[in-house]
């Protein structure tokens, strides 16, 4: 090997490179992974500019700073905040300045322990596929060049600056502010400690619009949970929308562009209820059309929709990557992922969770209703259908191994309820009679096996789950 000695921890997933700190993510690694990205550019023949932005993990700032001191070394001008944003800020500011590359220091939603190495495109959304396997090919093929920064500002090739001038135009473009504003309505707002701070209060807040924002400030341990708004993590925002008597509560994750929520009666409102709802609203209120687009383990509701109002649907398989790079070839009206990530017509390629929970803000007020009255329109439009996802820890080659077998060896029913289809998309997908599904695929990020359920009935999501890997461990066997 050419240049540094390999390490082999360092793999590239969804959107790049993740791993636990001081054992994976360290600064050598990081200044490998760095120095791949410069060569991956010169190979390109690539513009030679990059942005970086970075969250609020620990020692992001030290992150991004040794990433940038490596590409200056390589001739490479950055752009780095000067502060932690939000990672849309870094796709905005890569698509409006024609910038090959965006770096963003997070690992998302994952816990603390984690940071992460982000890649964004000139388009404005994730890398795809072939760019971050490029990248991955040349790690230590040669030896890490760096630079002190103070060198770098001297040569010009090192430059400060906020990564969102102009965001807040387009925001504006796309949702209705002075309507929520002039709304009477309380909102909570969880910022779970992330990048999302007090961003949804300083949008909408007013005389008669009032916004309760928890968890705005800073904590690396983000309470010792994961900063991911699904709903083991969502019981302080729960009791805050019961206590305040709020009309709607609404998250975003430790990077800013995910969403998550709860009812105002405190029952949580997940993101496929609301790429279900904005769905509807944006086509038969706003009067948008589009290609309707989901990942294999979104909800059913896309598909009908979509068939109730003659617009084009497309699956694709789990990845938001696939939704940016559908969003350059089609006209995708919404797309998303079940894990909170969606996209809107009008934007970026890209997720926006504090962008999402203000349409979900003029959805409510221009329908006059809350989200929990939406979901009972929708339930009697389309049937009512329950989501729940579990996570079960098992190493990737195992799960993989399992997967295959239940493609090979599906039952024939769980539960009572017969096997009507299967779908090998992207892990394996059983179909019932009654429009209820399950999937089984091992995560592309973490060592974890993920079930997802959607059912009618929600007392049974658990027992649903509990059959399922019954039957798993089954086809396993078999």
């Amino acid at each position: 090997m050419r240049g540094e000695k390999l390490n082999q921890s360092i793999r590239f997933g969804t959107d790049g490179w993740r791993g636990v700190i001081a054992e994976d993510f360290t600064f050598d690694n990081l200044r490998m992974v760095a120095q791949a990205l410069s060569d991956y550019l010169e190979e390109k023949g690539e513009d030679r500019r990059v942005a970086i932005g970075y969250d609020f993990r620990f020692m992001s700032e030290d992150f991004a700073r040794t990433v940038a001191e490596v590409l200056t070394a390589n001739g490479i001008t950055v752009y780095l905040s000067p502060r932690a944003c939000p990672t849309p800020h870094v796709s905005y500011f890569v698509q409006k300045n024609d910038l090959p590359i965006g770096v963003v220091i997070t690992a998302s939603h994952n816990p603390y322990k984690y940071n992460g190495f982000k890649i964004k495109e000139r388009f404005g959304g994730s890398a795809l596929p072939e760019t971050t396997r490029s990248i991955e090919r040349l790690l230590g093929q040669n030896p890490v060049r760096s630079m002190p920064l103070r060198e770098a500002k001297t040569s010009g090739k090192f430059i400060e600056t906020p990564l969102d001038e102009g965001y807040d135009n387009l925001i504006e473009s796309i949702v209705d502010i002075n309507a929520i504003r002039r709304a009477k309505l309380t909102v909570v707002a969880d910022s779970m400690n992330g990048v999302g701070e007090n961003r949804l209060s300083k949008w909408v807040s007013s005389p008669s619009c009032l916004v309760v924002t928890l968890r705005d400030k800073r904590d690396p341990l983000f309470g010792l949970r994961a900063p991911e708004p699904k709903e083991e993590y969502l019981d302080f925002l729960r009791a805050a929308v019961v206590s305040e008597k709020a009309s709607v509560g609404l998250a975003t994750d430790g990077d800013g562009d995910r969403s998550g929520g709860v009812h105002r009666d405190g029952s949580i409102f997940t993101p496929l209820e609301m790429i279900a709802l904005l769905a509807l609203y944006m086509v038969e209120h706003r009067g948008q059309k589009g290609v309707l687009a989901s990942t294999n383990a979104n909800t059913l509701y896309l598909k009908r929709i979509a068939e109730a109002t003659g617009l084009p649907y497309v699956n694709k398989p789990v990845g938001f990557k696939h939704i940016a790079q559908l969003m350059q070839e089609e006209n995708v009206l919404i797309g998303g992922e079940e894990s909170g990530g969606i996209a809107v017509q009008g934007f970026l390629p890209e997720r926006d969770g504090v962008l999402i929970n203000l349409l979900l803000l003029e959805m409510m007020v221009k329908r006059g209703k809350d989200s929990l009255e939406l979901l009972k329109e929708l339930y009697e439009r389309f049937g009512e259908f329950h989501f729940r996802r579990r996570d079960f820890p098992v190493v990737p080659q195992k799960g993989l191994r399992q997967v295959a077998r239940l493609a090979e060896n599906p039952p024939k029913s769980v539960m009572g309820l017969k096997v009507e289809s299967i779908d090998t998309l992207d892990g394996v997908k059983l179909f019932f009679t009654d429009g209820s599904w399950l999937l089984f695929r091992q995560s592309g990020t973490e060592p974890s096996l993920r079930v997802y359920c959607e059912t009618s009935d929600p007392g049974s999501l658990d027992d649903f789950i509990e059959a399922g890997m019954k039957a798993l461990g089954e086809a396993a066997r078999g």
